[in-house]
């Protein structure tokens, strides 16, 4: 009985130096080595890009917009995401007299090219540029617009208009420090679109959260809702991660 025993043991050692395949072979198809598997947002349109599986849960963010943290588990096919737009590196840091302005309420001049204007107030933004592009000139400009997102005008069922900006950017731009005081955002918040005609469009925050680089789903439509989203780099000084402000039209 021992030799039987020992004569198997010596056998299944040998098909597993032969065939280390076989030895995963029982694993269930839906089982993941690299972390747990994530799940689609049942709030999220089906029909634009990207999910909105996630890790975990932020504390502060509202339940029917999915999970908002990042880093919990791998992701495979990143190389095939869109980044999420904005490099903060390379850019210096500010000086205390160039934050004690960026805490004072600061006007912006509309140039020909912008389609619209941002107003903040809780976090003194006026009238701040609105490019449509992610292009490197648009930036130093104010605000961008993602290209492929909506618009406030959009003629669709559901808006996501995804705008982003420099949480520092370069001295004696319009970009410089413009979302530097984002993460002060709270819930209730105002936000004001306005475009080249003087329509407004106002919208109160519902949440602020983090996401990893990669995380594009924060750029798709959610059905139903008619969202505004704000995009900036955190945290200082390393930047590795989005930090985005989500409100609703009001």
């Amino acid at each position: 009985m021992t030799l039987a025993i020992a004569f198997a043991g010596v056998t299944a050692l040998i098909v597993f130096l032969e065939n280390p395949q076989l030895a995963v072979a029982a694993r269930s198809p839906g089982e993941s080595a690299g972390g747990p598997l994530a799940g689609l947002n049942p709030d999220q349109d089906s029909s634009t890009e990207g999910d909105s599986s996630s890790s975990g849960t932020d504390q502060d963010s509202v339940s029917r917009y999915g999970d908002s943290s990042f880093g919990g588990s791998s992701r495979s096919g990143d190389q095939n995401r869109q980044v999420l737009p904005l490099d903060e590196t390379n850019f210096p840091l500010p000086t205390d007299e160039q934050l004690r302005e960026a805490r004072h309420t600061r006007h912006y001049h509309l140039p020909p090219g912008a389609i619209m204007s941002l107003t903040v107030n809780p976090i003194g933004l006026k009238n701040v540029p609105v490019m449509n592009s992610n292009t490197k000139r648009a930036l130093d400009q104010g605000v961008i617009h993602l290209p492929d997102t909506s618009l406030p005008w959009s003629q669709t069922p559901e808006r996501n208009v995804y705008l982003a900006g420099h949480r520092l950017g370069w001295p004696g731009t319009g970009s410089h420090l413009v979302f530097y005081r984002l993460n002060q955002l709270e819930r209730g918040d105002r936000i004001t679109l306005r475009d080249r005609q003087g329509t407004r469009y106002n919208y109160t925050v519902l949440e602020t959260f983090t996401v990893g680089p990669y995380e594009d789903w924060v750029t798709g439509r959610v059905r139903g809702r008619d969202l505004l989203t704000l995009q900036t780099c955190t945290p200082i000084p390393t930047f590795q991660y989005r930090l985005i402000v989500r409100a609703e039209r009001i």
